[in-house]
């Protein structure tokens, strides 16, 4: 017997000294009396420890184990006696194979293999985490007789019912199975599971319970004749068959009851046709998830649930950052497949009682029940269960070769009883979510009352704001920008609101609602008609006439595919020239489909209009690009400007923009010049052009021409708050 203690250091030796204690055997003369042979080898593949049971299954001489060869070297013996089948070479390069493969994957290789002798045996190989592997034999020879027997008998009687569609089955006293018959069975080989066993013994996913099999045991019971009662079974290779079994009592002529016979049809062509109805009905073809509609049966039982635990439960609604943008770059194949992934993943990070759902798109939703009966420590578990869903479907995933990531944005409410409507709390989810895209995205974000008011409050204000614009209550204010010597050679046109209850509306309460509901695209217009008109009326003064308008533009309105065209439009329409008109752009612009940005740009450069890059340094700034936009001129943030005689790294910062500019011969604007000491040592700086309240506030611009009318919500422009 080999010295298993050496392979096992610190556990063999206590556990040998507390069975020498007890008077036990020790674990050595353990593993010689088990029946199965169990043989260890170290990292390299060297045998370091076998029981006595191995070398009597295997029929090995003690001293080929005792001599601690490789494992190549007992293979070779086995292949020369003729227990292994096939060129050693090969056979070697199989062994090693699995047993990497075992290392790898952490699961055990199961194998069988019938000796010289005629002995079955079933091996089963395992990697140790230390390295190294354990290896155990069975013999299954009576196992592997009888199943060959039991299929010589299923192959005796395959001619008699081999033309029927049902498949003929006896039972005994005990209702055993006895007897199967048909080419039904024969196919799904269920004869070695049935045969010996009652109905009940046997795994049916639709009967897990002898409860679910009442029906069937009380018409034995009472030796009833019963028709069709409906069994699943998962047979060979792991599919399911349906089935239908219906039988009646059989007595001798004594009227002893010797058990039943009866017949059996496979209806799982019926029941797959019954599911895949209720798939389209209730589940999402391209995930398998619960559709919208599946799902809302599935909130409203969770309320009726917890109306009677009084537990609470949460709703997460799911939405995937900028997935359309994966879908544009790679097709819609890639974000398909994209979607299955995080499907998948969805289900695995939550428990099997969870429901996941897809309600369309890139939305999906999960539902956690019996959370707590506390809402805050309710609370806790659906934020800790939110930041896993997070974490696990912001990873990337390879599809077709290619490394897609969508980060998720994940909204959560609570609830419980049945107060609430369905689609409300939807709702409330749905906003929370929208929250978290609002702080960020990729994050988790509870749906509180506060929100709810402010969605209220955004919803009143973007009636207003479309009345507003309906009605003629906004206006354009300008501030001047002057020149070293501080006269005023142009304005910045900005957008102000005459509410009449509110008052003067501040921009920074009204164009976030406008960009968030796509009012932003017929502001924008309404705007660039007006500042276009003003250049023309302008132009009639010689005082003005030189002047410079900026508009400040938004994302949505660049995007837009008729940008171009409507620019040129505007300044037709008003007879403008466009070397008086000034675009601003923002470096966010500047994040997404450059290309696009830059050939828009481009086009109305050639027509004279001139782009600023406002704020510039405080968002992203590839310098790359800035060499390739048609840009005139570098707007210096006010945040730069404010602390610049007090903090050194802003009068740096400030210095580094100006030479920058003067290096790419664009101009300066330095924003935010509030004192004459801020404006003297700019100007020193060599900064020749400005704008704050040091040379004048907002105000209306004067000399204003009658308003344009009322643009079509269809046009892309918009200004961006200043």
């Amino acid at each position: 017997m080999a010295d298993f203690h050496s392979t096992l250091p610190g556990l063999a030796s206590a556990a040998a000294d507390e069975a020498a204690r007890v008077g036990r055997l020790s674990v050595a003369e353990l593993l010689d009396h088990l029946h199965h042979g169990l043989v260890m080898l170290d990292a390299d593949g060297r045998v370091v420890g076998y029981n006595a049971s191995a070398l009597t299954l295997l029929e090995l001489p003690e001293s080929l184990l005792a001599g601690a060869p490789l494992i190549d070297e007992v293979v070779r013996w086995q292949a020369a006696r003729g227990d292994l089948k096939g060129d050693p070479s090969q056979l070697l390069q199989r062994v090693w194979h699995h047993l990497r493969a075992t290392q790898a994957s952490g699961q055990p290789h199961v194998y069988s293999y019938t000796t010289a002798s005629g002995r079955t045996l079933q091996g089963a190989t395992i990697a140790l985490p230390g390295g190294g592997w354990a290896r155990t034999y069975t013999d299954v020879s009576r196992h592997a007789a009888t199943v060959a027997a039991l299929r010589e008998s299923e192959a005796r009687f395959r001619s008699l019912t081999e033309l029927s569609a049902d498949w003929y089955w006896e039972w005994d006293a005990e209702s055993r199975y006895t007897r199967l018959e048909g080419r039904v069975v024969r196919d799904q080989a269920t004869s070695v599971q049935f045969l010996g066993r009652r109905p009940w013994e046997l795994p049916a996913p639709n009967r897990p319970t002898l409860a679910d099999w009442q029906p069937l045991m009380d018409a034995i019971a009472q030796r009833r004749t019963f028709w069709r009662f409906e069994i699943q079974r998962i047979m060979d290779g792991g599919r399911p068959y349906w089935f239908a079994l219906s039988g009646e009592p059989v007595f001798d002529a004594q009227g002893n009851y010797l058990g039943y016979r009866g017949i059996g049809r496979d209806i799982t062509a019926r029941k797959e046709a019954e599911a895949t109805i209720e798939r389209l009905a209730y589940y999402d073809s391209l995930t398998g998830l619960c559709n919208r509609r599946a799902f809302q049966d599935r909130m409203a039982q969770a309320q009726a649930s917890s109306t009677r635990s009084g537990l609470w439960a949460a709703l997460c609604f799911i939405d995937l950052d900028d997935f359309k943008d994966i879908n544009d770059a790679f097709g819609h194949a890639a974000g398909d497949a994209l979607l299955r992934v995080m499907a998948e993943r969805l289900r695995q990070a939550v428990r099997t009682e969870d429901t996941v759902g897809r309600l369309g798109g890139d939305e999906f939703v999960v539902l956690l029940e019996d959370l707590h009966e506390e809402q805050e420590q309710a609370a806790w578990r659906a934020q800790h269960v939110g930041e896993k869903l997070r974490q696990a479907l912001e990873r990337p995933a390879e599809i077709a070769g290619q490394e897609l990531q969508a980060t998720p944005s994940i909204g959560i409410t609570l609830f419980r009883g049945q107060t609430d409507a369905v689609e409300d709390i939807l709702g409330r989810a749905d906003l929370a979510m929208y929250h978290s895209k609002a702080s960020g995205r990729n994050a988790v974000r509870f749906f509180d009352p506060a929100m709810q008011a402010r969605v209220v409050q955004r919803a009143t204000l973007q009636r207003e704001l479309r009345h507003g614009l309906r009605d003629g209550e906004l206006r354009l204010y300008g501030q001047p920008i002057v020149d070293a010597r501080g006269q005023p050679c142009g304005q910045e046109a900005l957008l102000r609101w005459q509410h009449p209850t509110r008052g003067m509306v501040p921009p920074a309460e009204f164009i976030p609602v406008a960009e968030q509901t796509g009012l932003i695209l017929p502001l924008g217009q309404w705007v660039l008609q007006r500042a276009c008109a003003l250049l023309a009326h302008w132009a009639k003064d010689a005082q003005r006439a030189r002047w410079t308008l900026a508009v400040n533009l938004s994302a949505r309105q660049l995007r837009q595919p008729d940008f171009v065209a409507g620019v040129q439009q505007a300044l037709r329409t008003a007879g403008a020239d466009p070397h008086r008109l000034k675009l601003e752009l923002t470096e966010s612009l500047l994040l997404h489909d450059v290309e696009d940005t830059i050939a828009k740009m481009e086009a109305l450069a050639e027509l004279g209009i001139q782009f600023a890059l406002d704020d510039f340094g405080t968002g992203y700034s590839s310098l790359s690009y800035l060499k390739r936009l048609p840009l005139t001129q570098l707007k210096i943030d006010r945040s730069f400007v404010r602390d610049l005689l007090t903090d050194p790294n802003d009068a740096a910062i400030a210095r580094t923009i100006l030479q920058l500019a003067q290096s790419l011969e664009m101009e300066v604007v330095a924003e935010g010049v509030e004192t004459p000491e801020q404006f003297e040592v700019l100007r020193a700086m060599g900064c020749r052009l400005f704008q704050g309240y040091h040379f004048g506030r907002p105000a209306p611009l004067d000399g204003e021409p009658a308003p344009p009318p009322v643009p079509s919500t269809s046009q892309p422009f918009a200004p961006s708050p200043p």
